[in-house]
């Protein structure tokens, strides 16, 4: 359990130190209807957009996603 929690704290600040400010994924889990439809409204709110990773991974996951906010916001 502590190296699936390790290995997931680094792919997540690998990914922050590629990522605009402010920028975040929106972590783990199916990415149901109303998961994705509450992290838009959420992403929104804060001047950002919901983008698919371009790694290819599997778009039923919601770490395959991340709010973008654009520096400034």
């Amino acid at each position: 359990m502590k190296q699936i929690l390790a290995t997931a704290a680094l792919l997540l600040l690998s990914a922050c130190a590629a990522a605009p400010t402010n920028s975040y994924s929106l972590g783990s889990g199916i990415a149901s209807y109303d998961d994705l439809r509450r992290a838009t409204e959420q992403c929104n709110a804060r001047g950002g957009r919901i983008v698919p990773q371009d790694n290819g991974g599997d778009p039923a996951q919601l770490s395959n996603y991340s709010c973008v906010i654009g520096k400034g916001n």
